[in-house]
């Protein structure tokens, strides 16, 4: 299971720097830009424990659900077993105080016992509901505690750093810490610096040519966004175009991206 995730736009790997900053297009149709990685994702998880197996290195690809990180079970499974004991207990329990009840009500209506008896009977039936209702909830929590004991990747990724070790203790109660950093294998983005005249011609969606290593694919704009502090100088921005990844990309190599034509 996957929790505590943060999504970034991209990062360039650790030894692999982006390339030089990216030319501003002002009158031509083709400008530089650089891989960065889509969709890279921070990961902890949101249970307190000690990690028992990381079974996977910086720099490896893994499949959708393959485990990334194992937390010792002892504890979740003892506090779950305790909790299906207790509430185990309770529904006997709650199955007597609905004979109770029941009998009560027989009572009274042949006028043997009084309406307090009656009342108190259903009293104390609702409340062993109430405790088994809170019992089953307990059990339905740890239940997904120990589920979140492992955490798998969510999608198809590259390992892009393990930032912790075997015998380190999570906690959950202070700030989580990551434990490892993933990214997208089956798709990338290609990024470049435009000024305004360019950033003017493109449109959220929009189909462009992006070669990469001599390798031509269309791509689809899907950020086009200001860049903070750039009026004085000229507002730039910066779009991302998302790409189908071949498993020899990394984030850093440089790109050459055809933009349409003005008007």
């Amino acid at each position: 299971m996957l929790i505590c995730a943060t999504l970034t736009g991209g990062f360039a790997a650790g030894g692999v720097h982006a390339a030089e900053p990216a030319e501003t297009l002002s009158s031509g149709h083709t400008v530089n830009g650089f891989l960065t990685w889509s969709d890279e994702v921070r990961l902890s998880t949101p249970v307190s424990g000690v990690l028992v197996s990381i079974p996977v290195q910086a720099g490896q690809t893994v499949d959708k659900g393959q485990t990334l990180f194992k937390l010792d079970r002892t504890p979740f499974n003892d506090r779950l077993a305790a909790a299906v004991a207790r509430q185990r207990g309770l529904v006997r329990a709650a199955s007597e105080a609905k004979r109770d009840a029941e009998r009560a009500q027989q009572l009274y209506d042949r006028t043997v016992a009084s309406d307090s008896e009656r009342q108190d009977a259903l009293i104390k039936q609702e409340q062993a509901e109430a405790r088994l209702k809170e019992a089953q909830a307990t059990v339905d929590l740890r239940q997904w505690l120990k589920g979140h004991a492992e955490v798998v990747a969510p999608f198809p990724a590259r390992i892009l750093s393990v930032d912790a070790q075997v015998g380190e203790t999570v906690s959950s109660e202070l700030q989580p810490p990551v434990v490892m950093r993933i990214a997208r294998t089956d798709r990338i983005l290609a990024r470049a610096m435009l000024d305004v005249a360019a950033a003017s011609r493109i449109r959220w969606g929009q189909s462009v040519s992006v070669t990469v290593q001599g390798t031509t694919q269309q791509g689809k704009v899907v950020a086009i966004t200001s860049v903070p502090g750039s009026e004085r100088s000229g507002q730039a921005y910066e779009m991302d175009v998302l790409l189908a990844a071949k498993p020899e990309w990394l984030a850093g190599l440089p790109v050459r991206i055809e933009l349409p034509g003005g008007n």
